[in-house]
């Protein structure tokens, strides 16, 4: 970057819950300085959320949506916004977390390595208790659609510190670079919620992209440590729909036979960690059954509001 620190902007995308942006922004706010930038994108939010950020914090942007377009649709407003205005990385930060402030320096460190990095994801806690590993990278599986987060609710004893490539980031936290965005696209809009850093890291692999994890960037998730990972039956209906998306775009089947095995084994997936969440098990197989059924349709978007998306944006 000719001598330069790279022109960084963060983006904490909102929807709904005042607090957790407010929080999440002042523990950001150490961090920034004229070449690290902040923005809020606010999903449709009727809680006075925009105006809050406006008075607490006049040097970020709030950009308004008006309307909840999903996680991929209200991050994708705020990466076209960023890449607008020249930034080098984006960095996407789920609202309910809090940094370390140290974590942009750290996973810079490990971007500027390679132009072929295009994703990087810190290491990420429970708030509560802050030394369980939430996510230390991940491995995901195109045959069988089978991923597995490494970590989860793991003691962390220093034996994640290493620096290495993993299969996918994590949406809650990914610094992603310019050229990947212009090179690849950006998240697909029509995947709304869940799988989409999956479908993007595939995509990106096309492109000659990898993404990396840094073991000394960290960040705490406002996520509860005694539940089931996912306790709300849309993430079973995203799941499947979305990853059997991602497979048969990224990674297609050779004949009908293995594609319907591996139509079986995403389900099962899915049914098992049914069984171990939380959630309602009867709406959560309802969830299944239609995610599945759209995914054959072909039918994307916020479920139950359906739509036969456009492919990926270009920044």
């Amino acid at each position: 970057f000719a001598g330069t620190d790279p022109l960084v902007y963060i983006v904490v995308l909102n929807w709904t819950g005042r607090e957790a942006p407010l929080a999440c922004l002042r523990s950001v706010e150490q961090v920034w300085n004229e070449r690290t930038k902040g923005i809020v994108v606010d999903n449709g939010s009727t809680d006075g959320t925009p105006d809050a950020v406006r008075t607490a914090f006049a040097a970020v942007e709030v950009l308004e949506t008006g309307q909840n377009l999903g996680f991929t649709g209200g991050n994708n407003i705020g990466l076209r916004f960023a890449l607008d205005r020249g930034a080098d990385y984006v960095l996407l930060l789920n609202n309910d977390t809090v940094v370390d402030p140290r974590f942009l320096p750290e996973m810079l460190t490990i971007a500027t390595v390679s132009e072929e990095i295009g994703f990087v994801s810190p290491k990420i806690y429970f708030l509560d208790p802050p030394d369980l590993l939430w996510f230390a990278g991940a491995r995901f599986s195109t045959w069988t659609g089978h991923g597995r987060v490494i970590g989860y609710r793991e003691p962390d004893r220093g034996q994640y510190d290493n620096v290495r490539t993993i299969d996918r980031p994590c949406g809650c936290a990914v610094l992603v670079s310019r050229r990947l965005c212009r090179e690849a696209g950006l998240m697909d809009d029509r995947l709304f919620l869940y799988v989409d850093e999956v479908e993007w890291m595939l995509r990106a692999r096309k492109y000659g992209f990898k993404a990396c994890f840094a073991p000394k960037a960290k960040v705490w998730h406002k996520v509860s440590a005694s539940v089931g990972r996912e306790s709300h039956p849309d993430a079973f209906y995203y799941g499947v729909r979305n990853t059997l998306h991602a497979l048969d775009t990224h990674a297609p089947c050779e004949t009908l036979i293995l594609r319907y095995f591996r139509e079986l084994s995403v389900t099962s997936v899915h049914l098992a960690a049914l069984l171990l969440s939380s959630a309602p098990k009867v709406d959560g197989l309802r969830a299944i059954r239609q995610g599945l059924a759209d995914y054959r349709r072909g039918t994307f978007g916020k479920r139950g509001r359906g739509i036969s998306g456009a492919h990926p944006s270009r920044p």
